[in-house]
């Protein structure tokens, strides 16, 4: 029989045990539970259903637009497309916000299932730590203390198997707390990427938006200049596309011509080369070389990149040069080119103010004029896309790639 003392000591060890497994074995986690998580989720799930719809939509007005380029040119016709590009780029704008929405949601849900996790993490730890503590009390008496104080070799063993159980129990959730450590770590690097994906979301937001400026200001360039008229129309593209035409010829022209008069000048042999830098600060591309959906493509091939700039903001050479031309007549297209080594040339258009002259050899960085586009204004032409510079390179006279050649 147990003595009094034996029973105690028996007894602790029990409730131990018991309070053990009824507070620190059964440490999972339910995020389901959780009225806020869930709350998350629904508008999460509404989003994406906004989102697939918007996606539907974009889908009908690209066919549209695929439709309408197969149809006769004419002006109707090609104002139809730019309506439908106007609408489906505000759709694809949406689109982006509703996408942005989504994200915000994605994260707000992972930054809840975190804090859950610290929490358990937390409340855990408390636990195991004080009976972590019970435990070491009990486990301090020597075996012959314990054989010494209970009646039997049975009872020795009960208290052995006892401590046995808390001492798998804490290795058990040692190891639940160290997966739910995992488990933070894994959210934290889902919430790192999705807020990575955010930040490339808005500045595809910024970039549609800017698209959408474009081919607003495109459409109502054309309806201005044609005033609405299907035989103005046609004739403004004959001129446009003659216009375009002799433009290039120039460029080409004139830089045999100064490739030719530098040849046996010094100062020829320190014009920079292939080591470009960007003219106007990098905000944007609203218009790339070759563009498909260029929304003059129909006169040319867009022989450029056209870079987001406000109207005035100065333009730097790209390189070196020696100024060929600068071409600046009232509202029509206005240009500077200058001619630097290894057979490039630089072409800067829609340019609304020269600080250079040609015949002049300029430093790369030095600020050469300023920017324009803006419809009606000096230098932007006749159809401008809008406030923005006009950024060609060519090679013996053949435009190519700028973005294969800047920084």
């Amino acid at each position: 029989m147990l003595n009094k003392n034996n029973f105690k000591i028996f007894t602790k060890i029990i409730l131990c045990i018991l309070v053990f497994n009824f507070f620190v074995f059964p440490i999972s986690i339910s995020f389901s539970q959780d009225q806020n998580v869930q709350k998350i989720n629904n508008e999460i799930e509404q989003k994406r259903n906004t989102i697939k719809q918007l996606e539907e939509q974009i889908s009908e007005y690209q066919k549209s637009i695929d439709y309408q380029k197969k149809q006769s040119f004419s002006l109707g016709n090609q104002v139809g497309i730019l309506n439908n590009e106007i609408n489906k780029l505000k759709t694809e704008t949406q689109l982006k916000k509703n996408q942005i929405d989504e994200a915000n949601l994605e994260i707000n849900e992972t930054e809840n299932k975190i804090a859950t996790v610290e929490e358990n993490i937390k409340t855990n730890k408390k636990r195991l730590t004080n009976f972590i503590q019970q435990m070491n009390k009990m486990d301090k008496k020597t075996s012959i203390e314990l054989v010494l104080t209970l009646d039997t070799f049975s009872d020795y063993y009960n208290h052995l198997h006892s401590l046995e159980i808390l001492q798998n129990n804490t290795s058990q959730s040692l190891g639940e707390i160290k997966e739910f450590k995992s488990n933070l770590e894994i959210n934290i690097a889902n919430l790192e990427k999705k807020k990575k994906s955010l930040e490339n979301l808005i500045a595809e937001l910024e970039e549609k938006e800017s698209s959408l400026s474009s081919r607003s200001y495109a459409k109502q360039s054309l309806l201005s200049e044609s005033r609405n008229s299907e035989s103005k129309f046609q004739s403004l593209v004959a001129q446009l596309k003659s216009e375009q035409n002799s433009i290039n010829a120039d460029i080409i022209n004139l830089e045999k011509k100064i490739r030719q008069k530098l040849s046996g000048n010094n100062d020829f042999q320190a014009l920079g080369g292939s080591d470009f830098m960007w003219p106007v600060p990098n905000r944007g591309i609203t218009a790339y070389f070759h563009d498909p959906t260029y929304p003059f493509r129909y006169l040319f091939e867009h022989p450029a990149i056209d870079i987001k700039s406000a109207q005035g903001s100065p333009i730097k050479a790209a390189s070196s040069g020696y100024v060929a031309k600068v071409s600046i007549n009232g509202t029509g297209y206005g240009y500077i080119m200058l001619v630097h080594g290894d057979g490039f040339s630089t072409v800067y258009g829609h340019t609304s103010k020269s600080f250079v002259s040609e015949d002049q050899f300029i430093s790369q960085g030095e600020v050469i004029g300023l920017s324009g586009g803006m419809p009606g204004t000096i230098g932007s032409g006749r159809l401008s896309t809008g406030p923005h510079l006009h950024f060609e390179i060519r090679k013996n006279g053949i435009p190519i790639n700028p973005l294969n050649h800047l920084p």
